[in-house]
């Protein structure tokens, strides 16, 4: 009787060490995919800080531009007086086609605009094309927000189970606990 128990003993702690090793290997599989979603998520929190800096630039250079206009108008300047202020028509928002008013369309709507030093990628098209680009920027940092909340959403998973499986791993050899600690 007592030989069988202790086969069957043995069993068990052939078994347990198997598991704990497969454990073993689980948590250094989920610490290393953890590391990497962290490491993406820091690439990815800098890539939005530049993105939000090059949208801040833009609204701060096309704001700049019409806090000038504004200033020389309640002045009563002319802009042309300036050698750094160029004066361009400013550009109708309505979409093409959709002229209300004159049939001139817009030679009555061509107050100016001053020019000052637009973005890096130069607009010649003005303001519409400024608009597009800020508009794919903030498409891209939202695209960017909800991929980085969704590897969040991971890491907090893999944080949980690797809480949970952690437990079992120190609880079955007690003895391993501090050879566990030096390992990691």
């Amino acid at each position: 009787m007592a030989a069988a128990s202790y086969d069957q003993l043995l069993k068990q702690v052939e078994a347990l060490k198997m598991e704990n090793s497969n454990l073993r290997q689980e948590l250094e599989d989920n610490s290393n995919h953890l590391t990497k979603l962290e490491t993406e998520a820091s690439n990815m929190k800098e890539v939005l800080k530049q993105l939000q800096g090059s949208i801040e630039e833009e609204s701060i250079g096309s704001s700049g531009q019409n806090d000038l206009l504004e200033r020389l108008k309640e002045m009563n300047l002319d802009a042309g007086n300036f050698p750094g202020v160029k004066m361009r028509p400013k550009v109708s928002m309505q979409p093409y086609g959709s002229r209300e008013g004159s049939a001139s369309g817009q030679s009555g709507d061509s107050s100016p605009v001053a020019i000052g030093s637009f973005p890096r990628r130069g607009l010649a098209n003005g303001g519409n094309e400024s608009a597009g680009y800020l508009e794919e920027l903030e498409k891209e940092r939202a695209l960017l927000m909800a991929e980085l909340e969704k590897e969040e959403k991971e890491k907090d998973w893999y944080y949980a189970h690797s809480s949970r499986t952690s437990p079992r791993g120190s609880t079955a050899f007690p003895s391993r606990r501090t050879s566990l600690c030096r390992q990691t």
